[in-house]
């Protein structure tokens, strides 16, 4: 498996306790301003089509990630505190 859309999970975060009316493009621009993000994953309803309150922000640089993380995680949007982390690669 693998290929050039594959994430790199070095440098992705995982962001929870996000709104339910959150776009993707809202968490871009939040994120954009630390580095070049290069993916946005934002988990939605099938039904509803509103977010289930996680994403996935994926960063060109670890370090970039490392200070949206740190400058992100207790940020306030749309009623809720983030809480962001380095996600976890899937076992």
């Amino acid at each position: 498996m693998g290929g050039k859309y594959e994430r790199d999970d070095l440098a992705t975060l995982r962001v929870t306790n996000v709104s339910e009316m959150a776009e993707e493009n809202d968490l871009r621009e939040i994120f954009e301003r630390f580095g070049r993000v290069t993916r946005v994953f934002l988990a939605k309803d099938r039904e509803t089509g509103r977010a289930k309150g996680f994403a996935f922000i994926s960063f060109q640089d670890r370090g970039d990630a490392a200070k949206a993380c740190e400058k992100i995680d207790g940020y306030g949007f749309g009623h809720l505190i983030l809480r962001v982390e380095f996600a976890k690669r899937a076992t």
